[in-house]
Parts: structure tokens; sequence; C-alpha cells
């Protein structure tokens, strides 16, 4: 086919040849071996510059000084912000109920995204619906379920009250010094537990099937799979878990503004919401800045415990 024709005529493949379109080779940047992969993450650390480490270091900054944005001036004032507002009742007193929060909510909203998270996965059926179900709270408006929370737990006509709050003998738990924290808490609760289910969700993806059949086949039972199976294969997830529900717990703000207005009196008054009050209502960016670093020292330390504590093991296991 590719032989000249008589009369001039070419062949069908020579015919493919010349309508075939001329190929330019590109050009490539080539990178040093070293600097490729930092290219690559280069959006990364720029986002993580402009809006972690650069504000991170201006609250820094602005603790130093005494800035009035209404006039316009700034005033160095040296470390005298850090002295009266880490010396002051307010401050321990938000830095208290934060910590209490966190215990409030932290451990019980692991526990039961794991028990939802492990119900969900036994399913043979309905999986995604149970999963969209459990997931609604989290992707819904928090201020505006925090409003719908406010009614719920409204005084002797709110549905809690008389429910629960009928059988437990308590009533007007958001007006009362006592027992606001622990709505709070609830509230907390059923917001974050959908959230941790979908984590250990996808932690429960990863468990390999051998490994369970070859424990009935040992004639392990239900918790002894559990238990030495599945909990370690999903350790990594329990971490991130633990992890992002303690920093979360640490920065509440909407739930205590809309439902209590950190009252009655500062009961519920958190790190969030106390620096909320001195930068927006008070105008106070001095205060508010080293209660910024407070709030950021602690979320810190905190993660830095967990991991250390209980994180690295809890790694190890999962990779056994």
């Amino acid at each position: 086919m590719s032989a000249a024709l008589p009369g001039g005529a070419i062949g069908v493949d020579e015919a493919r040849a010349r309508l075939r379109p001329v190929e330019f080779p590109v050009p490539r940047l080539r990178l040093p071996g070293r600097l490729e992969p930092f290219v690559l993450i280069s959006p990364a650390i720029a986002f993580l510059l402009l809006f972690v480490v650069v504000p991170a270091v201006l609250a820094f900054a602005i603790a130093l000084f005494h800035w009035s944005p209404l006039s316009g001036r700034s005033t160095f004032v040296g470390l005298d912000n850090y002295t009266r507002v880490l010396t002051s009742p307010t401050l321990l007193n938000a830095l208290g109920n934060t910590l209490l929060y966190a215990v409030m909510t932290v451990p019980t909203s692991v526990a039961g995204g794991l028990l939802v998270a492990v119900g969900i996965n036994a399913l043979s059926r309905g999986r995604v619906f149970w999963r969209a179900v459990y997931f609604l709270p989290m992707a819904a408006v928090l201020v505006a379920m925090a409003a719908a929370w406010r009614w719920i737990f409204y005084p002797e006509s709110g549905l809690f009250d008389q429910t629960l709050g009928a059988v437990l003998g308590r009533t007007g738990w958001l007006s009362s010094a006592d027992l606001s924290l622990l709505g709070l808490a609830i509230v907390g609760n059923w917001h974050n537990i959908g959230y941790v289910a979908v984590i250990f969700l996808a932690g429960l993806t990863g468990v390999r099937r051998d490994l369970h059949e070859a424990a009935v086949l040992d004639g392990a039972g239900a918790w002894q799979r559990f238990w030495h199976v599945t909990w370690p294969a999903i350790s990594p997830a329990t971490v991130f878990a633990i992890v992002i529900s303690t920093t979360s717990a640490l920065r509440m703000f909407e739930t205590a503004q809309v439902m209590t207005r950190g009252g009655p009196g500062e009961s519920t008054s958190t790190l969030a919401y106390l620096l909320w009050q001195q930068g927006i209502r008070n105008v106070d960016f001095g205060s508010a800045a080293v209660t910024t670093v407070v709030l950021f020292l602690l979320c810190l330390l905190v993660t830095a415990w967990q991991m250390r504590s209980f994180g690295t093991r809890l790694e190890k296991a999962g990779s056994r």
C-alpha cells in the first residue's frame, strides 16, 4: 500500500503520514531532586504561613501594645497586658470552664462516635443513610442549631424540662450556674458524635477481613475480635478523633454565645467567648491578643501531651 501508484498517485499509508500533525518537543523544567518536593508543597506552605503563622506572630506582637482602632493610636506597653490579663480572675474562670467543657465532651464524643461507627459498619443495608443522619448535625450551621437547642432548654415550657428535666427533678438548666455548662456539653456531644463516627467509619474500611475470619476460626467472640483486631487497626483514626475533638472543645464559642451569652454570671464563659468579649465588645485588642496566645498555647500543649502520652502507643498498635 505504501508503494507509488501509476499516474503519480500515492498510497494510503503515505497519505496518512502526510496528514499526521507534526509533534514538537515540549521542553520540561527539570529541578534538582532535593528541590522538587518543596516546589510541590509550596502552595500548602504559603497557605500555612498566610493563615496560621502570620496571624500567630501578629497576636504575640499586638499583645505588647495598647491599640485603639477608633483613634488609630498604639502605645507600647510591654508585658503589662500579660500581667493584667493573666492575673485576672476572669481569665482563670474562663480557663477552668474551657477545660471542664473539654472533659465533659471529648471522652463521650469519641466513645459515642466509636459505638455509632461500629453499629453502622455492622449493618448490611442502609449504611449511607445512617451515616448521613449522624453527620447532619456537623453539616448544619451550629449557630442555627444552638438557637433551636436554646428553645429546647427553655425553662419550664421547653422540651428538655418537660421530659428529662422533669425525670431528674432539675429544670431551668441554662439559667442555673451549676447546670448551664453541662447543658452546653450536651449540645456539644450531639454536634460532635456524628463527625467522630465518620472518622471511625473511614478507619473501619481499612480493617482486613482475613484477620476477622482467622479470629472467628480460632473461636474468638465479638468482643475479642473488636479488642484484638478492630481496635488496633483503627488506632490512627482514634488518635485523630481525640485530637480534633479536643481542639474543637477548647475553641468552643458559638454555643455559649447563642445559648447563654457566657452566663449566668460567668459560668459558661470560655476562652473563646472571653476573647470575643475583649476584642469585639470592649475593643481591647491588647487583652484579646493575650487571651489568643493563652488559647493557642493551651491547644498546643494539650495536643502535644496527647500525642506523647498515648498517641504514639496507639499509632504503634495500629501498625503492628
